[in-house]
């Protein structure tokens, strides 16, 4: 009778372990809304990230600009903007205050430490200097840097650190709900500029360098919440007719209206 209770819960542990691994599926969300679910294969190394998913026998591929999170063997990723420009970093401590892993030069790990706060400021996490900078980047909670400056709170502690800060902010009466998300709205915008920019860059037409400095002005324009003039819109349309890149104009251009 007890080989047969033992039968019965091994039973049950492996139909568990079935049904966990048959509805955990990877996907990809890109930046026009889409869902997409099914093998995703993450290409990160070279100098263009991509990322492809294979879903009922079609096989998709979208650039670092289209996508704005995917998930890979129950892992989650974004593209953030590092050091050294926009990457996919692996999530590991979400929240206003979010802890990423990325990868190292020549590494296949994500072993570095990125921390970005939700209004977008960002810090790589030094391996020198740890509480002169971290205590500068979270200056806006005294206790917190306090801990810091203290060693109560070192890089051997970064998720008590992420979580401290974070109760921190939410103790706060303004709505930081409001700014979290008129932020990551700006961020989607930007980053669909960015991606028409990087489509530019790959070619050559006489108006290549007024587009980009007209490029750069739209950014402008939306990282201080300030209205596009038309003339700006008009100008970088006539700059890129014939070119091939309309379409990537137009989808640029989508995101404003949002």
């Amino acid at each position: 009778m007890k080989n047969l209770t033992v039968i019965h819960i091994l039973l049950f542990v492996l139909m568990m372990l079935v049904y966990q691994c048959a509805t955990a599926q990877d996907y990809v969300l890109t930046t026009k809304g889409d869902s997409l679910t099914g093998e995703v294969k993450p290409l990160l190394y070279g100098p263009e990230k991509r990322v492809q998913i294979l879903s009922n026998d079609d096989k998709n591929s979208f650039t670092l600009f289209e996508v704005r999170e995917f998930s890979s063997e129950g892992d989650v990723y974004h593209p953030v903007k590092g050091d050294n420009g926009y990457v996919f970093m692996k999530l590991i401590q979400p929240g206003y205050l979010t802890l990423y892993g990325y990868q190292m030069e020549n590494q296949t790990r994500f072993d570095g430490f990125f921390l970005k706060k939700m209004d977008g400021e960002g810090i790589t996490v030094p391996n020198l200097g740890f509480k002169k900078y971290i205590s500068q980047f979270l200056e806006d909670c005294p206790d917190i840097v306090a801990r810091v400056r203290s060693g109560e709170l070192g890089k051997k502690n970064l998720s008590e650190l992420v979580t401290a800060y974070n109760e921190c902010v939410d103790s706060r009466t303004v709505d930081h709900s409001k700014v979290i998300a008129e932020r990551e709205q700006r961020t989607i915008k930007i980053n669909a500029w960015d991606s028409l920019e990087e489509r530019i860059r790959e070619k050559d037409f006489s108006e290549k360098k007024n587009s980009l400095e007209m490029i750069a002005e739209i950014r402008k324009k939306i990282e201080r919440r300030e209205a596009i003039p038309n003339f700006l819109v008009e100008g970088l349309k006539n700059s890129l007719k014939d070119t091939g890149l309309e379409g990537d104009l137009a989808q640029a251009l989508s995101q404003i209206n949002r």
